[in-house]
């Protein structure tokens, strides 16, 4: 067998394998590719003037490797950096990451604007840089390799323009019903186990101090201790799971307790009419899902409003207690797309779904697939260098 038919042999099995995956698309582009290359082969030797064959070749090249780069780019991984200390102690401020678009598929682009390379030319122009912000063209999802699983970590867009990207972790599905209770995530009256990273602000009792923070220092443990200085060796600090329970083993403190929130007005989280919300006490709330009826009433308002006005692409308001979806009076909506609800892993210090609601599935971009590098602490730490999340 001759080096072409072999390389043509491992493509056609390559092509094959993805499309039994399901990634139908995935093999489709491998082709086309490889076909595309096979016949640059074979046309560009038959220019004559030596020149013009080598020019030629130099630009198809060029293209060929940009056209491989961008789709690289947009179909299977990016590289994204960290932008705040929300996903603490997973990832850190300034940690380079790779994202699996292959996971969950691929997302389209909305404008020309998302395309590398491509939207430099409509940016020089005028009329098409004034519309950078708006969707040109409707949602688009291929196939990916798995379904999103509630705890995955994954990064999103959280505005309609698609410019500014976060990541957290997924607690709740789809049609699923949360409850949080003492700062305690449940997902259809289950208990969701919180990984080990997840960073709480606990007050304990310090048995021995001096061990205290030896362990703290020998274990490189970040978190930061407060004392209460009306109660002897009573302290309050933010520590992650896996911290607590190394300090609890070293027998250096005992009675570790959950700082729980307590209700303010002034708060600004997901709310309904008679709801006292706090952090660490929410719910039960139903995350939307796809084709799932409401009714219409003053705590599905206030709960989903905001969410369809800006996602659903229509506009309900509500005016003496009625209510209209797109000028015309509505007793139920049914929702067009699927939704998450999202929660950082520093507990107290991130701005997630508690917050600013629900995630619809258009703006998810792909799953965090492993740390690049990280620059953890101003210094470049080894230990996370291609780290498998």
């Amino acid at each position: 067998m001759t080096k072409t038919k072999q390389i043509a042999s491992l493509i056609a099995m390559l092509t094959l394998f993805f499309v039994v995956l399901g990634m139908v698309w995935l093999g489709i582009t491998i082709a086309i590719f490889a076909l595309v290359y096979r016949v640059s082969t074979l046309c560009i030797p038959l220019v004559r003037h030596g020149f013009l064959r080598k020019i030629s070749k130099g630009i198809f090249l060029f293209v060929f490797l940009l056209s491989a780069t961008i789709c690289i780019k947009l179909l299977v991984f990016d590289i994204y950096k960290i932008p705040s200390s929300s996903m603490e102690n997973m990832l850190y401020p300034g940690d380079v990451i790779v994202v699996n678009k292959l996971k969950y598929g691929p997302k389209l682009p909305r404008s020309p604007f998302e395309i590398p390379w491509v939207n430099l030319a409509f940016y020089m122009n005028k009329e098409a840089r004034a519309r950078r912000k708006e969707t040109w063209w409707d949602y688009t999802r291929w196939s990916g390799s798995s379904k999103i699983k509630q705890g995955d970590v994954f990064v999103f867009s959280l505005n309609t323009s698609l410019t500014f990207f976060v990541v957290k972790r997924c607690v709740g599905l789809p049609g699923d019903t949360i409850n949080i209770k003492k700062g305690e995530i449940y997902t259809n009256s289950k208990l969701f186990n919180s990984p080990e990273t997840v960073k709480n602000n606990c007050n304990f009792r310090i048995k021995d101090k001096n061990n205290l923070y030896k362990i703290i220092d020998s274990l490189s443990i970040e978190g930061r201790v407060n004392y209460d200085y009306r109660k002897p060796n009573c302290v309050n600090a933010i520590f992650s799971n896996k911290e607590f329970e190394l300090l609890e083993k070293r027998n250096c403190i005992d009675s570790i307790s959950k700082k729980i929130d307590t209700y303010n007005p002034e708060e600004n989280l997901l709310k309904t009419t008679t709801s006292k919300w706090t952090l660490d006490d929410m719910g039960p709330i139903v995350i939307p899902k796809k084709g799932m009826k409401v009714q219409l009433n003053p705590d599905s308002y206030l709960l989903y409003e905001k969410m369809i006005n800006m996602f659903e692409k229509s506009k309900i308001t509500e005016k003496n207690g009625a209510y209209f979806i797109d000028g015309k009076s509505a007793k139920t909506y049914r929702f067009k797309q699927n939704y998450y609800f999202m929660m950082g892993d520093n507990r107290k210090g991130t701005h997630d779904s508690r917050l600013w609601g629900f995630l619809p599935e258009s703006n998810i971009i792909g799953k965090v697939q492993c740390i690049l590098f990280s620059n953890k602490n101003e210094e470049f730490q080894w230990n996370r260098l291609f780290k498998m999340l």
